[in-house]
């Protein structure tokens, strides 16, 4: 994105390559939140916490999986439905948690958005499936990349329309 903006401030369309540098890393963060991504490792333990109650008093019961990847770092990821990734198996990915915590098995997990000690924010399972399986060829993943590359051509092709026609004016 950096070095598009750059042509194009280059080639003479400061206003293109402002606004193509302020839209590129909206999508930018936007696609690196919601990009899949997957470890291998071991679960080490799941538990179910309620929430504080928000402003109508409502609370709700959040899944927790903590994992040990290769590298024994821990990772610790909530498992909730997901309209994004049409995840609406929340409880058999949280059983199969559970059973491979007990088994001691190993599992390959896919998860996306960001971890924030800050906000206490979480990545999200996805999928979980035996190690080693690969889910990049996962039906949710390629269907995430395949919009990715119309996103990132449609910004490309937008950006140097709106230059060629600005520098016509």
């Amino acid at each position: 994105m950096l070095l598009f903006a750059f042509i194009l401030w280059r080639s003479g369309g400061v206003a293109a390559s402002i606004l193509a540098l302020v839209v590129g890393i909206a999508c930018w963060s936007w696609w690196e939140y919601a990009r899949p991504t997957w470890t291998t490792g071991f679960v080490s333990g799941t538990e179910v916490r309620r929430t504080d109650p928000d402003a109508q008093g409502r609370t709700r019961d959040v899944q927790y999986v903590y994992m040990r990847n290769k590298a024994d770092a821990g990772v610790e990821l909530e498992n909730e439905d997901s309209w994004w990734w049409f995840k609406r198996n929340s409880e058999r990915v949280f059983n199969d948690a559970k059973t491979a915590s007990d088994r001691k098995t190993e599992v390959t997990v896919m998860w996306n958005r960001w971890r924030s000690q800050l906000f206490s924010w979480h990545p999200n399972i996805i999928a979980m499936g035996p190690a080693g399986s690969w889910p990049l060829w996962s039906w949710r993943t390629l269907t995430f990349y395949g919009l990715s590359v119309v996103l990132w051509i449609s910004y490309f092709y937008a950006f140097t329309w709106l230059h060629r026609r600005i520098s016509r004016i």
